[in-house]
């Protein structure tokens, strides 16, 4: 049952990792070939313009991985409040009988055991596409910059 929550949660952070990166890639993309159609007629301040920018580009790495740490934070520390939930939940379930509470608290583990690796497999997915949509996304500001600068 985690697992099928856990999978639009996935898809959620990952279109918006997209369009986040996608947003401050072409940003900078643009910004870079601006400054440098601005910058074919006078060479002076060049320097100075591109240490800005390289700044600028520090300064939203900086927040991209950020917002990386944070969410698989948030996603993993939700993870374990749902299997403690899950767990929890099952043990005041049972309060009365001893054994059936030991044979409870036993298949709520199990089922709980069970469902770990596919929720590491689809976090582990979600990590491979928001590396892939970065990649992709850089790609494409850096092929648009060559293009047109």
């Amino acid at each position: 049952m985690l697992v099928i929550l856990l999978k639009p949660v996935t898809f959620a952070v990952v279109t918006l990792w997209s369009l986040l990166t996608r947003l401050i890639f072409n940003t900078i993309a643009y910004s870079i070939v601006l400054l440098l159609q601005g910058l074919k007629g006078s060479g002076e301040g060049s320097l100075g313009i591109f240490q800005q920018v390289a700044e600028g580009i520090r300064g939203c790495f900086e927040f991209i991985l950020q917002l990386i740490f944070n969410s698989i934070n948030f996603i993993i520390s939700k993870v374990f409040d749902a299997i403690k939930e899950s767990i929890t939940g099952s043990v005041t379930a049972t309060g009365s009988v001893a054994a059936e509470l030991a044979e409870k608290l036993k298949a709520s583990l199990e089922e709980s055991l069970k469902q770990v690796p596919e929720m590491f497999e689809e976090l582990s997915n979600m990590a491979t596409n928001m590396v892939t949509e970065l990649w992709n996304n850089y790609k494409e500001a850096v092929g648009y910059v060559t293009e047109n600068a």
